[in-house]
């Protein structure tokens, strides 16, 4: 039950800053699904990466590691893209 909660969590964070990447970093030519596509993307890559020094203690998404990382993959992912966006134009 924790790792469902866990994802739960990445998941809000994503939708979080899939939301703030668009109101604060928007590009001309860019969609809005596939900002919170790669946010999800982000949030979900970064918390992985946030638990994967706990995998021989307690590898939780609940830790700290695990949502820092969730939360600044879920900014960075679709700043990157609005970011590319915004130069490809």
């Amino acid at each position: 039950m924790d790792f469902v909660a866990g994802f739960l969590v990445w998941a809000v964070l994503a939708a979080i800053g899939g939301v703030v990447v668009r109101s604060l970093y928007r590009a001309d030519h860019t969609e809005a699904w596939l900002t919170f596509v790669f946010a999800v993307f982000g949030a979900f890559i970064g918390g992985m990466l946030g638990t994967s020094p706990y995998v021989f203690h307690d590898p939780l998404p609940l830790r700290f590691g695990g949502v820092l990382g969730a939360a600044l993959g879920s900014l960075l992912f679709p700043f990157l893209y609005h970011f590319i966006g915004r130069k490809a134009v």
